[in-house]
């Protein structure tokens, strides 16, 4: 049984835990005047963010746990706000850094070299000896937005152009996530033409990422030739992305009043230029052997890591653990899907399966041509619980949100990057120092995406 998220909500008399897997989704309800919850991440180890955050979230004691540090509150978060319970209102916040600075107890001193390493709302930590990754630490929600609980009581409308900002880079997964969340509670059927379009941009959205990923990828081991090749392809895509749909990251593309007004045939000399393009850096890296020599057997996953800690997208598709939302779905499977995948766990398969999906995506996005959109509106809503499951191109997002009279009472997202982050510090370990940034890009992350 494949564990994928666990997370609380506030009902009147109690907690309810909601414990998301594969095959059945558990329930359980726990009392709210000394509430606790046992941990499952002995089992699951990937569990343990989901309930260091629970418990930074409404207080909830995790029993059983081997990590209770804090997840979401950082050092001078304060200790007794629990920021999504419905009792709490504060719309700012007072910094308790003064009651930090004149407290006293045994603090750690750390002997040897550290480095601090930024990225986006995340922070790293590791320890090396001889220029070899002893240790690595991740240490995310710098930048806690809040998300969660800024949508409570808002309508699914009022609530749209926030949510489909939460990642940048997904932008486009995001919103068709949210927009199945809506289509299931206004018991409705997209038009197929509807869904086309929006597949168009799902999988142009995954290209360009994919492009993006590997431009890095080529800089961090100094195949710059390699890196500005991928960041002019990237340049193009994202140029036509705006041409598309008025933004460069795709915001605000899924609109079902606007949709005709959008013509993807449009796109297709850039699609066809970029196939002649990377079948023509394929053939580069063929007399090439030196770049794939930077990319073996660096930042590797092992395939039972990746069953324990429920990773997903290409890291799970890198072991060839065949996981992607889109090979089950009779429509993508009407326009060509083929799920790629490797063995090797390494940052080369990474980079491969990226190649490889690439020209999926390419192969299915023509198919696109000449497809008519009229508008199309969803109309009233169901009060219930709604969960969608999109596969993004970091690996599979889910969606969860309660309607209560017609307006939001409960959000709740498991970006791909939330399990895929609690990998590093296992494929970090034991590689070399100067291989670090390759291994972090060559896995993809968001981590403004986990700070909701």
């Amino acid at each position: 049984m494949r564990f994928i998220a666990r997370f609380a909500k506030e009902q009147e008399e109690c907690f309810e835990i909601i414990t998301v897997y594969d095959v059945r989704t558990i329930k359980e309800k726990i009392n709210k005047l000394t509430p606790t919850l046992v941990s499952i991440a002995k089992e699951y180890p990937s569990a343990t963010w989901f309930e260091r955050k629970i418990t930074d979230d409404f207080g909830i004691e995790i029993l059983y746990s081997t990590d209770k540090r804090p997840l979401v509150k950082h050092e001078h978060f304060p200790k007794d706000i629990y920021p999504m319970k419905k009792s709490f209102e504060k719309l700012t916040m007072e910094s308790n850094s003064e009651k930090i600075e004149k407290s006293t107890g045994s603090h750690g001193i750390i002997l040897g070299p550290t480095h601090p390493y930024h990225l986006e709302s995340s922070q790293f930590q590791l320890f090396e000896g001889n220029s070899e990754i002893l240790h690595f630490e991740t240490m995310p929600f710098y930048k806690y937005r809040a998300i969660e609980k800024m949508v409570e009581g808002m309508s699914l409308e009022d609530a749209k152009p926030i949510v489909e900002r939460i990642s940048g880079t997904n932008t486009v997964a995001y919103q068709l996530g949210y927009l199945d969340i809506w289509r299931q509670a206004s018991k409705r059927t997209l038009p197929k033409t509807i869904n086309v379009q929006h597949m168009f941009f799902l999988e142009l959205e995954r290209v360009l990422n994919h492009i993006n990923d590997m431009a890095l990828m080529c800089r961090f081991i100094n195949f710059l030739e390699g890196s500005h090749f991928f960041m002019k392809l990237l340049e193009e895509g994202r140029e036509t992305m705006k041409n598309l749909s008025g933004h460069r990251f795709g915001f605000g593309v899924v609109n079902l009043t606007n949709e005709s007004e959008i013509k993807v045939e449009n796109g297709f000399d850039f699609l066809n230029h970029l196939e002649k393009e990377l079948i023509w850096f394929e053939k580069w890296m063929k007399v090439k052997p030196s770049f794939w020599k930077e990319l073996v057997r660096e930042g590797v996953i092992l395939k039972e890591d990746v069953k324990a800690f429920g990773l997903v997208g290409l890291v799970a598709r890198s072991v060839a653990i065949d996981l992607d939302c889109r090979k089950d779905s009779l429509f993508y499977n009407e326009y060509g899907f083929v799920s790629a995948s490797e063995n090797m766990g390494d940052t080369s398969s990474r980079f491969k399966i990226r190649l490889t999906e690439i020209h999926t995506s390419l192969r299915m996005m023509r198919k696109v041509l000449d497809n008519r959109v009229l508008p199309f509106f969803l109309g009233t809503t169901k009060d219930g619980e709604y969960t969608s499951f999109i596969e993004s191109s970091a690996g599979e997002l889910m969606m969860y949100l309660e309607l209560k009279d017609e307006k939001i009472n409960r959000f709740f997202i498991r970006d791909p990057s939330f399990l895929n982050a609690q990998i590093l510090s296992r494929c970090m370990k034991n590689n070399e120092m100067d291989a670090l940034g390759v291994i972090l890009k060559s896995i993809p992350l968001s981590f403004s995406a986990n700070d909701l």
